[in-house]
């Protein structure tokens, strides 16, 4: 097999072991996020509740919903609560009146079939056989807004549906039965907190809940409309638990959190309101700065601040009614409305979450509702703006009013939620979207309310994060090892060619003559005609070395050097060729004195047997001829010591110093000095005077001398 062949094999091998290690973590991981129990069963539809063809309420005509309650089924029509977590209902007694019998004058109880038909129809849990009493405790939905009561609870069981519709069905569910007139048709609550009656040690599950554990819907999640009555021959509401219909709204990417307040926990920020008519284009209705609201259809009204009604009443020509607390709207007010037929605008965003907002517009035929007795003990019915004051900001709400025209999608389990604009195509088809739980992407026990199926395992996250890391590694290793090979494969080819170019033109050169070389020798004769040729000077070391005396004594030992000791041979370096110091080359000159030769002369002649003689300089010996001189003896008492120089000297007379040699001095140079006998110094004992020669001297010979006594 040929190289390139092998190499082409070894990169396919190494390509499927790095498509291999991938493939394996991402099984594992498909593995991991399949939802719990799809071997089993697949996971279960949203339930799309079927509104009823009602529109019920004293405080404006809303659609409602069907609810079969005990065993026997009891129906009753009720509202949708986003707030509430429990299940309402009319108790039986609230359309009760006592009624007197004209023939026997006895008291009878009988019921009003007008109160019994206008609250929805009543609830009577002596006639139901699962009824399990808990007792009368107080309503805490919508105290905030001064809406108080008492209700008779118990456990009993609830069902979706009228007669033919029948949805899914719930033992031991939360019921509470009311008289109140502050809640005139009973709610169904799709919050999923639980209800707490005596200790939050043992709370009771909300409907919602009871739903998800069973495996009746996907998730704890909702989406509602109120429906809208004045829009093409009315249009129904529309309600979805575990997911949504998204053929009723226009949709959008802007969501929102829950706020910290778990009792009001659908929030929103209101950033702007406009109204828009024939006669006002983007009215302000503000007001104020932007203020938070909480989406609630438990009531009817939207509860707005003080200032912001003031605003509506100043746009819209409103009067406010003390006894009522509601805009009752004049025959004549009503029918400048209808003809201005504006259209109220709310800007709606999310406070320190980012800048995203989003508007639902209302015409004002969702204002335009029927206030019916005994609605806030009025005797007739009235036309009603329906904005209420709100003096406190746990007071604010955008209630049913504000869902006729806005699609809110809620997703306990995540905590977050959305609010869009509805659409009114005709006929449009549903389109029941699920939401599905995180729940049920992880593994876990049997039962959708198990918290151990919650998320992924520990072993799962530590399994996909280890082989991610290596896979990463591994396709790392492989690019950088293949981009390796390719650069040695170029470069072993650029060598190559390199090589055979080469080899190519030395093979078109003819071959080049040899030159003979002398023999190198270490040591060679020089000849008599190269003698006068001047070779390059060798260059010596730059540092202080002890040199060995070139005069040798009779035995042929070296001469000790000027501290009586022998100095060592020293090599010379820094040459091409190795020089070996043969003794004896140069002769030892007897001196009369004994006088050795200095080291300035022996390099001379060193020079002129290795370097060769230059024929311009002299032939004869470097070696001075002037008889060397004795300095004649000094006495003791020709020695002074001093300290200091004097001063106030002339150099003006010359002297003779002690060895006979002519200098020049004079006696007001140097002032007698005394010693410490107090005798004087003659001319003759003065010192030397260490200047440069005197003006108009011709002597060029002198040199500056220092002396220094001890």
């Amino acid at each position: 097999m040929s190289r390139s062949r092998r190499d082409g094999a070894a990169s396919f091998v190494v390509a499927l072991l790095l498509l291999a290690t991938l493939v394996q973590p991402s099984l594992a991981l498909a593995h991991a996020l399949t939802p719990r129990g799809a071997a089993n069963s697949s996971i279960p539809s949203p339930v799309s509740v079927a509104p009823t063809q009602e529109w019920d309420g004293i405080d404006g005509a809303w659609n409602t919903f069907a609810l079969r309650v005990g065993d026997p089924d009891q129906f009753v029509r009720l509202f949708v609560s986003t707030a509430s977590q429990q299940t309402w209902v009319i108790h039986y007694l609230a359309c009760v009146v006592n009624d007197t019998n004209p023939t026997t004058n006895a008291t009878e109880e009988k019921v009003d079939t007008d109160c019994y038909k206008s609250r929805g129809q009543t609830f009577n849990m002596t006639a139901s056989a699962s009824w399990d009493q808990i007792g009368f405790y107080q309503l805490w939905t919508e105290k905030n807004m001064g809406l108080m009561g008492n209700g008779q609870y118990g456990y009993d069981t609830v069902g979706f549906g009228q007669p033919g519709e029948e949805g899914p069905t719930l033992d031991n569910t939360t019921v509470g039965a009311l008289v109140t007139d502050n809640f005139w048709l009973g709610h169904f609550g799709l919050n999923a907190k639980p209800t707490n009656f005596t200790a939050f040690t043992d709370p009771s599950p909300s409907y919602m809940t009871y739903l998800f554990q069973q495996k009746h819907i996907p998730s704890l999640s909702f989406g509602y409309t109120a429906g809208a009555q004045y829009h093409l021959n009315s249009v129904l509401g529309s309600l979805t638990l575990g997911g949504y219909d998204a053929s009723r709204f226009i949709p959008h990417d802007v969501s929102f959190g829950f706020a910290p307040d778990n009792e009001r926990d659908l929030v929103v920020g209101v950033v702007g309101i406009t109204a828009n008519s024939a006669t006002k284009n983007k009215y302000d209705l503000l007001a104020r700065d932007p203020f938070t609201i909480y989406v609630d259809s438990t009531i009817a009204e939207m509860w707005l601040p003080i200032e912001v009604c003031e605003a509506f009443e100043k746009a819209f020509g409103l009067k406010y009614d003390n006894s009522t607390e509601l805009y009752l709207v004049d025959n004549i007010t009503h029918q400048q409305l209808l003809a201005d037929n504006a259209t109220i605008t709310f800007s709606l965003g999310q406070k320190f979450a980012d800048n995203d907002t989003i508007d639902i517009t209302l015409p004002y035929s969702a204002f335009d509702l029927t206030a019916m007795p005994p609605y806030k003990g009025i005797q007739d019915p009235s036309p009603f703006f329906p904005i209420r004051r709100a003096e406190k900001e746990n007071q604010f709400v955008l209630g049913r009013t504000f869902l006729q025209e806005a699609y809110l999608v809620v997703d306990w389990e995540r905590q977050n939620f959305s609010l869009y604009q509805c659409s009114w195509i005709l006929d449009q088809p549903k389109d029941i979207v699920p939401i599905i739980s995180p729940s049920l992407l992880g593994d876990g026990q049997d039962g959708a309310g198990d918290a151990s199926s919650k998320h992924l395992s520990t072993g799962a996250i530590i399994g996909i994060a280890i082989g991610g890391g290596f896979v990463f590694a591994l396709i790392g290793f492989g690019l950088a090892w293949c981009f390796w090979r390719k650069k040695q494969k170029r470069h072993l080819a650029k060598v190559k060619e390199e090589y055979e170019a080469r080899a190519a033109a030395a093979a078109k050169e003819p071959p080049a003559e040899k030159k003979e070389e002398p023999p190198l020798s270490p040591i060679q004769e020089v000849p008599e005609e190269v003698v006068t040729n001047v070779f390059p000077k060798a260059e010596l070391p730059g540092e202080s070395l002890n040199r060995p005396e070139l005069d040798t004594d009779a035995k042929g030992s070296a001469s000790p050097n000027s501290y009586g000791m022998p100095s060592p041979a020293m090599e010379v370096e820094n040459t091409e060729r190795q020089i070996f110091e043969m003794p004896g080359d140069i002769p030892t000159r007897s001196e009369a004195d004994g006088r050795q030769l200095s080291e300035k002369e022996s390099m001379m002649v060193r020079e002129r047997i290795y370097n060769g003689v230059d024929p311009s300089s002299p032939t004869s010996s470097p070696v001075s001829v002037e008889p060397p001189r004795r300095l004649a003896p000094v006495s003791p008492s020709e020695v002074s010591m001093v300290n200091r120089r004097a001063p106030d000297v002339s150099p003006t007379t010359p002297r003779t110093p002690t060895d006979g040699a002519l200098l020049e001095s004079s006696d007001t140079f140097f002032q007698p000095l005394r010693p410490r006998d107090g005798r004087s110094l003659g001319h003759d004992d003065t010192l030397l005077s260490p200047i440069s020669p005197l003006e108009g001297s011709t002597d060029s010979s002198r040199r500056r001398f220092s002396y220094e006594f001890p």
